[in-house]
């Protein structure tokens, strides 16, 4: 007799979320929270009153369209409605757009190490995970991904800037892809830190997207530039009303909230708010590189509101010793055996707390 989950949920390899160690519902204010990828800001005042607002008819089921929030990332991205989706999170329409590409048996070419979510939803489809290693810097080997496409493959999945490495995909690697990508494969381009890489002078996907022929869905996020990680807002944008269509069929109902269908639409009519973030994000990234590469630390590039670093001494060491001191930071089995670190961009007080810790931790 067959038992339950099927053999192939269950073979499902996934690693678990990291530690959030909440106290009552609420983040535990003695912990320095540096390895969730979060914003060290509240959302915009603007998405905050709106989400209040929203709670006032919290007995009512939200707009499943999104019409709103649609309208507003159109007026944005210039992609209609009507080729969009939403999830809880990006990761939710990142699970769809595998499903919505893979059967049992195809293959799905993916850089290695990168953002799990997609990979998720190929071993759900039953597909099989062909991954690829990153570029030496931290981003996708376009090349290389390519090389690895058989007839057999069916998505081919880049995440720029990389998470969990913070590498950009280049202009000219880009337009490779979009071209020598078969047509029979779904192109998924993971985009859920594109603001931080748009105001530093990151290619623009979309744009050279119309260069593409087959099909694509570019996935974004609110959770990281916009703050707004605790409502888990998500979005496709897809080459075709089709595979809207098919995105949509895979969505639960009212998988968003009323009040984080406000907050994001707000938040997206508040631009000065998101460009202040960029600007206090960025240089505080930058400090903290400045304060740690003197230690011994080795800086990845990144666009992102992380930063991955070689640290000289092992990653996973390093990690332990430092919650021990209540600071969490994400230690990485990449690029080899020592591993490294990566360390989100926090408030200027959390990172003082780490470069205090860390020289401690790292004396001569």
């Amino acid at each position: 007799m067959r038992g339950f989950p099927i053999e192939r949920i269950r073979a499902i390899t996934f690693p678990p979320p990291p530690s959030i160690a909440d106290v009552k519902g609420r983040a535990d204010a003695g912990l320095v929270r540096m390895n969730l990828n979060e914003s060290a800001r509240a959302p915009s005042p603007k998405a905050m009153e709106a989400a209040s607002l929203a709670l006032l008819d919290a007995n009512r089921y939200p707009d499943h369209e999104c019409r709103v929030l649609a309208a507003a990332i159109a007026a944005k991205t210039g992609v209609p409605v009507d080729r969009m989706s939403f999830g809880n999170g990006s990761g939710e329409v990142l699970v769809a757009a595998a499903m919505v590409s893979i059967e049992p048996g195809d293959e799905a070419v993916m850089p290695a190490p990168t953002f799990p979510t997609c990979g998720k939803g190929v071993q759900i489809a039953g597909g099989r995970i062909v991954n690829v290693p990153l570029k030496p810097d931290g981003s996708n080997d376009i090349p290389a991904m390519l090389a690895a496409v058989t007839e057999r493959t069916r998505l081919f999945y880049l995440c720029t800037p990389n998470n969990p490495t913070g590498g950009t995909i280049g202009s000219d690697d880009l337009r490779a892809a979009f071209k020598q990508v078969p047509d029979t494969c779904m192109l998924v381009v993971d985009e859920a830190y594109f603001e931080f890489a748009s105001v530093e002078g990151g290619p623009d996907v979309l744009a050279l997207l119309k260069e593409r022929n087959g099909p694509w869905i570019v996935t974004r996020s609110f959770s990281k530039a916009y703050c707004m990680a605790g409502l888990r807002v998500g979005y496709a944008l897809a080459s075709d009303r089709d595979i809207a269509y098919g995105l949509w069929q895979l969505r639960p109902n009212f998988n968003l909230g009323r009040p984080a269908l406000a907050a994001a639409a707000a938040a997206m009519h508040d631009e000065p708010y998101l460009q202040e973030t960029l600007r206090l994000t960025i240089t505080e990234r930058r400090r903290l590189s400045e304060a740690l590469i003197p230690m011994g630390f080795e800086a990845f590039p990144s666009f992102a509101n992380f930063l991955t670093l070689r640290a000289p001494l092992p990653a996973s060491e390093l990690g332990r010793e430092l919650e021990k001191k209540k600071i969490l930071v994400q230690p990485l089995v990449w690029p080899d055996e020592r591993g490294s670190l990566r360390i989100t961009v926090d408030s200027r007080e959390s990172t003082d707390r780490l470069v205090e810790a860390l020289a401690d931790l790292i004396k001569p």
